[in-house]
């Protein structure tokens, strides 16, 4: 629970007030999921203020504003998100009975808190586009009251921290469902063969397989599980998730042709479809799915 309340007295959480980011939403939101949280915005913090959780004001513990802010060993600098998460976010997981503490943190920071911290210290995605792209801090802050806007800057707040949460809620779910794919993955590909990880449902797979220590993980080049639109779908492994580059790419005569021409070039009778980025094939049966996967091995040895 979040209420905003109109004196330090009332409040166990303080924060800014006036133009909020993602930084200062995201925290109240992961502090709520802790305790009740009465929240006093004010941009006048009074001195020796006990008992009481203080963040992005005040140059405290969960501040980045002052001249001695953290950094990390990779150049981005903690937000009071990435303060207050590397405080609490550990013992925060160990309610959610994580089996594996660390990766699901990780995953965490990777997913969701690191984007956070960058861009409110100022450190933008490169984008090579000529119109608009909206990052999730940037979402957040549309929330904040446009110049013709009535509102007050409380109003506007709650707004943002309905909206925030529902996405805080659902980047957590995604996260631990992941993470309970972890075993079974991992199981599954010291079953593997040809360079094929084959799977009876679909579950994130990508993570597990590019962190896999197992040799033969190192070595897939695709993977095959049912689609949520009939058939299976035949996946590229990717090289790294940072250069989104695939180990092995379908042949490029294959790509963005009929399912007529499909059939033409490969006589797989089920073959319907492959991506023009040649990372995503489908098929009607499993037993098609496997013809092109050896198909596309087989190109590689030839």
């Amino acid at each position: 629970m979040i209420k905003l309340v109109e004196s330090i007295e009332e409040a166990n959480a303080i924060t800014h007030a006036g133009s909020f980011h993602a930084d200062d939403i995201f925290s109240t939101i992961f502090l709520s999921k802790m305790k009740d949280i009465y929240l006093y915005r004010t941009n006048n913090l009074e001195e020796n203020i006990q008992g009481k959780i203080i963040y992005d004001i005040g140059l405290g513990e969960f501040d980045h504003h002052g001249v001695d802010a953290k950094i990390r060993e990779n150049g981005i600098k903690y937000s009071s998100f990435g303060l207050l998460f590397e405080k609490f976010g550990k013992d925060y997981l160990k309610t959610k009975q994580v089996k594996d503490l660390n990766t699901c943190y990780e995953m965490f920071l990777q997913e969701f808190i690191l984007q956070v911290d960058a861009i409110d210290n100022g450190i933008f995605p490169k984008k090579e586009t000529t119109y608009n792209l909206l990052s999730l801090p940037q979402l957040i802050e549309l929330f904040n009251p446009t110049w013709k806007e009535e509102k007050t800057s409380n109003e506007a707040f709650e707004s943002a921290l309905f909206v925030g949460e529902k996405i805080f809620n659902r980047i957590e779910t995604r996260i631990l469902d992941k993470m309970k794919a972890k075993d079974i993955i991992e199981q599954k590909i010291k079953q593997s063969q040809n360079h094929i990880l084959l799977l009876e449902q679909y579950m994130p797979y990508m993570d597990f397989v590019l962190n896999s220590k197992e040799e033969s993980g190192k070595s897939l080049y695709y993977c095959i599980y049912p689609s949520n639109r009939g058939g299976y779908n035949i996946q590229a492994i990717l090289k790294s998730k940072e250069t989104h580059e695939n180990r092995l790419n379908f042949p490029s005569e294959w790509g963005g042709k009929t399912k007529e021409e499909l059939y033409e070039l490969t006589l797989v009778e089920t073959f319907r479809f492959c991506h023009i980025g040649l990372f995503l094939c489908a098929c009607d049966t499993l037993e098609d799915a496997k013809k092109i996967a050896y198909l596309a091995i087989e190109q590689k040895k030839n």
